[in-house]
């Protein structure tokens, strides 16, 4: 029986997705267990000290890493492939260099953080593993990025929406943050305190301009697919494109507030980021007076329900960190763990949930077999306190935080003894989470790997799509 385009499509980039989704998979495991080590070294700083590798700096710098680039790297490739394919009703190309590109990706990423925990690292955010990888991470990159672009290329509908938009614009802007950024920390090394702007320049827009967008741009594919029905609004989605493309790279210099910075740059990222209300309300409005328009089918379908309170949570840690932008508020907040709410909301809150709900949509539409109810209802609750958990202790204990460190009569000490009670919340949140996790990819190894070859089912594909 001749094939759907569709269906043809989903056949060519089965091997693809199948290989970075399930490396995705590892890494987030190996993500888990570092942040849970992490997490309980903040409670007993003795927890296996005995190892020189398990010191709280390298763990915690390892777990960002395999984090951003293992689970966000790979989950992105597979996402993205499929995703502009399929909008493309074209079919992938270049499988075999596809693979090549990312097994020397996930290569680079395993020897980099091993380099972390020897000691071998830089001291630049986000750019921490051994220089002597970035070279073969950045190649396979922009292998990887170029075969998508090939199959963007080709697409049949020459009118390009609001997905594309997003991830093409995702991929493009990661190597360019990335160029910039070594030429100034490591190429030519600038002057002064230019190098840690820089250096947080990077590790700030890597959030903010390469998982934030595509995890954007999945939630404008499946909201509309799912729900069958078009983003309300539509005509505001690329506004908030270009909103996020001009004013994303400079607000985030507002983390310099109080900084040894000339006070002009976190003025900048304040201006800035109060202006990025525009981008957060354009999205917020597109998603959820869609999604809000049938209920019922957000919460019966499972991934569309995880791609939506990604969505929330975007919309809600985009608005506080507005808040917290502002010069008064961040006095008290700047220096505190309130900076672990940001980044955990964006990279678990957000960015995951959404992924997870994408990964769940795709997975039957290429392999013909679906994660069971139980199993997807399972990880979603899981996930969602788990996220609620980690996110309210930060939130509460990093104010708590800020405010004890403004009061110069208190010791040091007491200010730290303050915030053990969340320390301790987030050390069993993380154990939830990981659990979770683990659930996840056990049942995505399990569809993935009895047969990544087989033709898609029809049915199934009919069924969720």
């Amino acid at each position: 029986m001749k094939r759907s385009p569709e269906q043809q499509v989903d056949q060519s980039a089965k091997f693809a997705f199948s290989f970075f989704v399930a490396s995705a998979g590892l890494w987030l495991l190996a993500a888990a267990l570092l942040a849970y080590i992490a997490a309980a070294k903040l409670t007993n700083p003795l927890f296996l000290a005995s190892w020189e590798v398990f010191t709280y700096g390298k763990i915690k710098i390892s777990q960002a890493n395999a984090f951003v680039y293992g689970w966000g790297g790979n989950s992105i490739f597979a996402v993205s492939l499929w995703i502009i394919a399929r909008l493309s009703q074209s079919p992938v190309r270049g499988t075999v260099f596809l693979i090549f590109a990312g097994a020397v990706w996930n290569l680079a990423i395993t020897f980099g953080l091993l380099g972390i925990l020897d000691g071998h690292m830089l001291g630049h955010e986000l750019l921490e593993m051994p220089k002597e990888v970035w070279p073969a991470l950045f190649i396979s990159y922009l292998v990887i990025s170029f075969l998508i672009f090939v199959t963007f290329r080709s697409r049949r509908q020459k009118v390009t929406i609001a997905p594309q938009w997003f991830i093409i614009a995702a991929l493009i802007w990661f190597p360019c943050l990335f160029l910039f950024a070594w030429s100034g920390l490591e190429i030519n090394p600038g002057r002064g305190t230019l190098q840690s702007i820089l250096a947080m320049w990077f590790g700030q827009n890597v959030i903010w301009l390469w998982l934030t967008p595509v995890a954007l741009g999945c939630a404008y594919y499946i909201i509309p697919s799912v729900l069958n029905r078009p983003i309300d609004k539509y005509y505001l989605a690329i506004f908030g494109f270009w909103c996020i493309a001009a004013l994303a790279p400079w607000s985030v210099v507002h983390h310099f507030e109080g900084g040894p910075v000339p006070m002009w740059v976190p003025a900048i990222g304040t201006v800035m980021s109060i202006a990025m209300v525009f981008p957060i309300a354009v999205a917020s409005t597109n998603f959820h007076s869609t999604a809000f328009q049938d209920i019922s089918k957000v919460w019966n379908y499972i991934p569309l329900r995880f791609v939506i309170f990604g969505t929330l949570s975007y919309t809600i840690s985009s608005y506080i960190g507005v808040i917290f932008s502002l010069p008064a508020v961040a006095k008290l907040t700047q220096f505190s763990i309130i900076n672990e709410f940001h980044f955990n909301q964006r990279v678990y809150g957000f960015f995951s949930m959404i992924i997870f709900g994408v990964v769940y949509h795709i997975l039957p539409q290429i392999t013909g077999r679906e994660i069971g109810t139980a199993a997807k209802n399972f990880h979603f609750w899981t996930s969602a306190f788990g996220v609620f958990a980690i996110l309210l202790a930060y939130l509460i204990g990093g104010l708590t935080h800020g405010v004890l460190a403004q009061q110069p009569s208190l010791e040091w000490v007491t200010v730290i003894d303050s915030v053990k009670p969340y320390f301790l919340i987030t050390e069993y949140a993380f154990i939830i989470l990981g659990f979770s996790q683990l659930v996840f990819v056990l049942n995505l190894w399990k569809v993935l790997i009895p047969n990544p070859f087989s033709s898609c089912d029809t049915n199934a594909e009919h069924k969720t799509a």
